[in-house]
């Protein structure tokens, strides 16, 4: 199926016909997400192997243009990543992603009569960027053709539209649903008291094999979070400056870092960021050692009900997280130390940003000083 294109291509001789089929350049374009379970050089290569088998006598790949980016991103912002790049020297061809395709089919003398793709859904899963794009090559008189689609040039009709739409729906649909579905599925998995990625400072990690028997035969494990002898009773100090002492970061970065025998630094995952520890983290320019990097910018001086944040939104702490027992008061200090802290006020505290007693960190303060 194909929307009506200004620029005349005459299909392939059909059988009896003498006359050959007229030479008709065709530009491919492809994309694969950015999973990192998938292979793109796999799914790129099975794209433009069926865009070639597609292709009627007489027509050619006259360009070859493929992204590395998610199908729900808006058609104007397409091609701005750098993912390609890793693939760049493979034998893999590429004259550019969408934005050079768009380009191209709006210039003077366009290299292509035609665009295909393997499956609508390739040229994006959002059905108003895919309509847009069809739209768009159309005025420009480069029908957009699709490998499970026949290539019919003689124009549209009620079916195919009716066909190619309900496919546009449904990848989105899909792509949506998928979303859903997959945090779903992280909250049930956290819910049941799995960890997701490195432990934060504090844990440690106890593998547990995989509750999948199939999982579990492969050596595949799921983890817990384990107090880490060495760090949690760090985590618990820091807690105690915080809300008792009532010590800002600059001040507990600063006693961390006079003593990394007792306060044990950050260590660096393989491959991945810093571990951090609430608003303390350690600074990328100085790895190993405790710094205020991650800390919000000053708002002090503005009225608590008007305080934003550096991008001018409010901040993210806009409420108590308190999720103790109706009734009781929110506590900001580990259980020996609350007596103290309700001797400096007569009303409650309310939890401030940065210090929020809820997450990892405050269970390892809470469990290391009990």
């Amino acid at each position: 199926m194909v929307t009506p294109a200004h620029t005349p291509m005459t299909p392939a001789a059909s059988a009896g016909t003498p006359a050959p089929a007229e030479p008709v350049p065709v530009a491919f374009v492809g994309r694969t997400s950015t999973l990192a379970l998938q292979d793109p050089r796999a799914s790129l290569n099975r794209q433009l192997r069926a865009a070639r088998q597609w292709l009627p006598p007489g027509w050619f790949l006259a360009a070859v243009y493929w992204d590395i980016e998610s199908g729900g991103i808006d058609l104007e912002h397409r091609s701005q990543g750098d993912a390609y790049k890793e693939f760049a020297d493979t034998d893999l061809p590429r004259d550019g992603g969408m934005a050079d395709l768009l380009r191209e089919a709006a210039s003077p003398a366009p290299k292509f009569a035609a665009v295909v793709c393997e499956d609508i859904e390739r040229s994006g899963r959002d059905m108003f960027n895919a309509l847009k794009l069809e739209k768009e090559l159309s005025r420009q008189g480069s029908p957009l053709f699709a490998t499970d689609e026949p290539a019919d040039i003689e124009g549209v009709n009620a079916t195919t539209v009716l066909v190619r739409r309900v496919k546009q729906g449904v990848a989105e649909w899909y792509r949506l649903q998928l979303k859903e579905k997959i945090w779903k599925g992280l909250v049930e998995h956290c819910m049941d008291g799995w960890n997701i990625g490195t432990p934060p400072y504090g844990f440690l990690a106890d593998r547990i094999p995989h509750p999948v028997p199939f999982k579990a035969a492969q050596g595949r494990t799921k983890s817990r979070l384990t107090l880490d002898p060495d760090r949690a009773p760090v985590i618990a100090r820091m807690y105690t400056w915080r809300t008792v002492d009532k010590l800002g970061c600059p001040a507990i970065a600063a006693r961390l870092n006079a003593d990394p025998d007792t306060y044990p630094r950050p260590t660096r995952a393989p491959g991945g960021p810093p571990r951090t520890s609430g608003s303390c983290s350690p600074t990328p320019s100085t790895p190993g050692t405790w710094s205020t990097a991650a800390i919000a910018p000053a708002t002090a001086a503005a009225p608590r009900s008007r305080r934003t944040s550096g991008s001018g939104h409010p901040p993210r702490c806009t409420r108590p997280l308190w999720t103790g027992p109706p009734g009781t008061p929110p506590r900001t200090s580990p259980p020996d130390t609350a007596p103290a802290a309700t001797e400096t006020t007569s009303t409650p505290t309310r939890p401030r940003c940065g210090s929020t007693p809820t997450g990892p960190a405050s269970a390892a303060a809470t469990a290391a000083a009990a």
